[in-house]
Formats: structure tokens, sequence, C-alpha cells
């Protein structure tokens, strides 16, 4: 049989609507850690809230998210700020709040987050076929 150590994070836990609430800037408090889980490595933050230093599992879009904005070294993430996006989405069979942490000054779009110069929701341009007249047509 295959035993596995199990690694506890000290400490208490972000409460959703409690420590952080909708469009919350909080600060990142360590480089955080992997955790080994039930379902596979986490990432596990401490992050600054408003009811003093908590930990916080960052999901792999946010995760994503901090790495386009800050970079890929964690190291570097501790003391900057993000801004917390609870989105309500299907779990389990369940709506429940989901936490997407950006880049404060990000914006929520259609498709989801984005720097604020980035037109995520902007059609894409027409391009008119007459300028194509010499390009072969597909069969």
């Amino acid at each position: 049989m295959k035993v596995q150590k199990k690694v506890s994070v000290q400490g208490d836990w972000v409460k959703i609507k409690e420590d952080i609430f909708n469009e919350d800037i909080i600060t990142i408090a360590d480089e955080g850690e992997l955790v080994p889980g039930e379902y596979g490595e986490r990432h596990v933050f401490k992050v600054e809230t408003k009811n003093g230093i908590k930990n916080l599992t960052f999901n792999q879009t946010s995760m994503n998210y901090l790495i386009e904005a800050f970079g890929g070294e964690t190291n570097e993430w501790q003391g900057e700020k993000i801004k917390v996006w609870l989105v309500k989405s299907n779990v389990s069979g369940k709506m429940r709040d989901v936490v997407y942490l950006t880049h404060p000054n990000w914006v929520e779009g259609d498709d989801g987050f984005y720097p604020p110069d980035q037109k995520a929701d902007e059609e894409i341009p027409v391009v008119d076929d007459k300028e194509y007249k010499d390009y072969p047509e597909t069969q």
C-alpha cells in the first residue's frame, strides 16, 4: 500500500463574503507554496485581508492572470496588490462564488478579465472581399 505524507498549511483560511468581497484589493503576503491535495497540487498563498493574513488557494486561471501581470516568479509577487473577483459558477451541481484574482487595474469583460488597454469585447474587423479578388477561392 502506498501512503502519502499529509501536508497541512498553518493559519486561517480566507472566507468568501467575510474576509473578501467582490472587487476588494488584497495584498499577497508570501511567495506561496505547492500543497498536495486529493485532486492534485494547489497553489496556496498567504494574503492580507481586512481581517488579517489568511491562506488562499489560487486557481490556475488566477495564476495565469497574475503571471501575465507580475511575471512567473512568485517570490516577486510578495507585497503586490491584487483584485478579487467573485463569479458565480456551477461547482459540483451547485452555484458557488469562485474567486479569480487579477492585477488591481484589470477590468471585467464578457470572456474574462483584461488589462484596461486591451479591448477584449471588440468585434473582429471584417475584411473587404474586393481587396482579395486575386486570391484563388477554395473549393
